[in-house]
C-alpha cells in the first residue's frame, strides 16, 4: 500500500486560508482580500499562477496513487490522458481535497464517506462518461461530441 500524496505547499497554504475563512478568522481573511476571491484547489477555474500548476501536479500524483491503489482492470484507471477530459480534471482537484481532509479528520467518518461514496461515484461517472472510448484502453480519444457543440454555438449566434 502506498500513502496518499500530500498536496504541494501551494495547496496547503491555499487550503489553510480557506480553513481560516469558514472559522472566521478575520486575520487570514484579511490578508487574502475578499473570501469570494479565494483561489479553491477543488475548483481548478479559480486557481491561477503557482496554485494552479500546484493543483494539476497534485492531481497527477493522485491518479497515479489511485491507479496504483485502487484500479484492478485497467479499464477501470483514470486514464493518462484525463487532462484532456473536462469532466475528469474538475472532478479530480475535488476528490483529492476531500480524500487530503479523510486522511487528516481526527476519526474515521470522513474516511468512511470518501470510500463509500466520493471515490465509487466518481469512478461510475468517469465510466459512464468515456463510455467505451479508446481512452479507457490507453489510447486517448478526441471529444466525440465537439462537432456537434460547435454546430450548437453557431445556431446559438
Amino acid at each position: 500500500m502506498l500513502p496518499f500524496p500530500p498536496p504541494p505547499g501551494a495547496v496547503l497554504r491555499a487550503l489553510e486560508l480557506l480553513k481560516n475563512a469558514r472559522r472566521g478568522d478575520r486575520g487570514g481573511v484579511a490578508q487574502a482580500g475578499a473570501v469570494a476571491d479565494l483561489e479553491r484547489p477543488w475548483e481548478p477555474a479559480t486557481c491561477t499562477g503557482e496554485l494552479g500548476a500546484a493543483v494539476w501536479s497534485w492531481c497527477d500524483d493522485v491518479v497515479a496513487w489511485i491507479n496504483h491503489e485502487y484500479a484492478w482492470r485497467p479499464a477501470q484507471m483514470v486514464p493518462a490522458c484525463w487532462p484532456h477530459h473536462a469532466h475528469i480534471a474538475r472532478e479530480l482537484p475535488v476528490l483529492a481535497v476531500l480524500r487530503w481532509e479523510a486522511e487528516n479528520a481526527a476519526g474515521p467518518q470522513l474516511m468512511e464517506e470518501w470510500n463509500r461514496y466520493a471515490f465509487p461515484m466518481f469512478c461510475d461517472r468517469m465510466a459512464q462518461r468515456l463510455g467505451e472510448s479508446t481512452c479507457r484502453t490507453g489510447r486517448h480519444q478526441d471529444w466525440p461530441a465537439e462537432s456537434r457543440y460547435t454546430a450548437f454555438l453557431d445556431a446559438s449566434r
